[in-house]
């Protein structure tokens, strides 16, 4: 069809929808052979997808101050307006710009003025989103997905706009695409899908998760890529996980010092082994930023892993780029399982005390973050202990081999 047609003026709905959807991204190539053809194709179709915008921005327009009378009812093109409009979400695309997506919201805002709506979040309130998602489905399903690069990025910009009550319905329809990127074998694809899972899991309730059996089914798949997914992608899966398992158990409701196993010491299961095992810089920075979320998630039941626990905190601490994050996963420890497990306070004294000595560095300035963040936690454990730790703390005040290390001692009496 020529894109000549002006949108003004035609009268044939069928004309309209072809427009809409030639302004869409077309199939594309998505083997690793054929990525040159793929980028070639989603480039040059850029300017076709501007000259389409355009036309709609020019038709939303007139249909706003009543210049044209269009036979064609606005609610029989609002879908296909939304598939191209939320291809073009971003700028950084391969297929947009910055200026089609400035013509893209322009679009959106004039839909959202015709349909006597504030913005996108009210529209798709009360839209039919189910037509919405259903529409994008022969694009999607099994293994179509990569072939429409496009058609993702919109189906995750529409799931966005849905928030509790409106996913509940149609959990049937969202779910498939991010299930089937999560076993893709790209970690940008894995980390689209952790995304959309996220948004799910915060807006659907337990209730619902559970009816539709998709609780069990993201339960499994979230535990089967902690244990074989690369480091890169665990904290993100990791804060994806411990949000589905708080929603569906409802831990910090019920049950606060209950030592019954839970998904969370599953959890616990899969990812100390994993913990312990690794010895390089990078892979530890990761595992100990998402160190402090896991223990506050698992609550008290963190006492049944203090075996474990204990050496990776005096493991983890000696890494300059996970220090800080390790002091305060010590910390979440401590405030867990008190007063039931009061007899690793002289071993948890001694990492922290090690900890702040070494910070003492004649070669390096000290880091003010890190000591504050060991003499709070020590604080606590003083709490915790008071007689005990304040003894220690007393005597190494007095210790006169300590002198040299200035800061070490400086920092001591702030205690």
């Amino acid at each position: 069809m020529s894109l000549n047609i002006d949108l003004n003026h035609t009268q044939n709905l069928e004309q309209v929808l072809q427009i809409l959807e030639i302004g869409c991204v077309p199939k594309v190539p998505s083997d690793e052979d054929h990525v040159a053809d793929r980028d070639k194709t989603l480039l040059a179709h850029l300017e076709i997808a501007k000259l389409v915008l355009n036309k709609l921005n020019n038709l939303l327009s007139k249909l706003i101050n009543n210049d044209v009378v269009l036979q064609v009812k606005l609610r029989d093109i609002i879908n296909p307006c939304l598939y191209l409009c939320g291809e073009h979400c971003r700028s950084n695309l391969p297929w947009s710009d910055n200026e089609s997506h400035s013509i893209m919201n322009v679009c959106i805002e004039k839909l959202c003025k015709l349909m006597h709506y504030s913005n996108m979040e009210e529209l798709f309130t009360y839209v039919d989103v189910s037509k919405v998602f259903i529409g994008l489905q022969y694009k999607l399903k099994n293994d179509n997905w990569k072939n429409y690069p496009a058609a993702v990025e919109c189906f995750i910009w529409s799931l966005k706009y849905l928030k509790m009550p409106h996913l509940n319905s149609i959990l049937y329809l969202v779910m498939p695409l991010p299930l089937n990127m999560f076993d893709d074998y790209q970690d940008s694809n894995m980390i689209i899908a952790l995304d959309a899972f996220q948004h799910i899991i915060d807006n659907t309730p337990a209730a619902e998760l559970a009816m539709s059996g998709y609780d069990i089914v993201l339960l499994k798949s979230l535990e089967s890529g902690l244990r074989s997914l690369e480091y890169q992608l665990i904290p993100h899966l990791l804060k994806c996980l411990l949000s589905l398992i708080t929603k569906i158990q409802m831990k910090h409701i019920s049950k606060k010092n209950s030592l019954e196993w839970t998904n969370f010491d599953d959890i616990m299961d899969i990812l100390l082994p994993r913990m312990e095992m690794e010895h390089k810089t990078e892979s530890i920075k990761c595992f100990a930023s998402i160190f402090p979320l896991v223990l506050e998630s698992i609550g008290f039941s963190c006492i049944r892993w203090s075996e474990r626990l204990i050496p990776l905190f005096s493991e983890y601490i000696m890494y300059t780029h996970s220090i800080l994050e390790t002091i305060k996963a010590i910390e979440v420890f401590i405030k867990q399982t008190w007063p039931r497990n009061s007899n690793n306070w002289n071993i948890l004294l001694t990492i922290l005390i090690k900890a702040l000595y070494n910070e003492d560095k004649v070669e390096l300035p000290p880091n003010k973050k890190n000591i504050l963040a060991i003499l709070e936690c020590i604080k606590t454990l003083e709490a915790a202990k008071p007689e005990c730790v304040r003894n220690v703390l007393n005597k190494l005040k007095e210790c006169e081999e300590l002198n040299t290390k200035t800061i070490f001692k400086e920092s001591l009496e702030i205690l």
